[in-house]
């Protein structure tokens, strides 16, 4: 069970980490995702490439190649996967603090997905 949960909150943080990821880095204003200059009230000019590329690469991709490790039963994905999880909230810390940036329904998902994550993590090395 755990590894279905875990599997399932992966791939929703994969798909929509490479989704965002990619329409931030094909648009560095952010007009893809309707984000506007105002989103970030410190900046003037903002161009959300690097955000972009941190989104595909560890909030689309590392996911989804943790959700293989996982169907392939690679010993160590559990932990890969609460990792992910503690990434997750660390990234929606940093906006919130550092970017200034508010999207509490936004914020609410990943930050939700990476306690999953972690608890999915711990719940299984108990078990073992």
């Amino acid at each position: 069970m755990i590894k279905l949960v875990t599997l399932i909150v992966l791939g929703i943080l994969g798909t929509f980490g490479l989704l965002s990821g990619t329409a931030l880095v094909s648009d560095p204003s952010g007009a893809t995702l309707s984000m506007e200059v105002g989103v970030s009230p410190n900046r003037h000019t903002w161009d959300c490439q690097p955000s972009g590329l941190f989104v595909l690469i560890i909030m689309g991709i590392a996911p989804l190649v943790c959700v293989a490790a996982l169907l392939l039963d690679v010993p160590s994905a559990l932990y890969g996967a609460g990792i992910i999880g503690a990434v997750a909230i660390v990234w929606v810390s940093f906006q919130i603090m550092v970017l200034d940036i508010e999207a509490t329904c936004a914020h609410a998902v990943p930050v939700l997905a990476g306690i999953v994550l972690i608890l999915s993590a711990i719940g299984a090395e108990i078990i073992r």
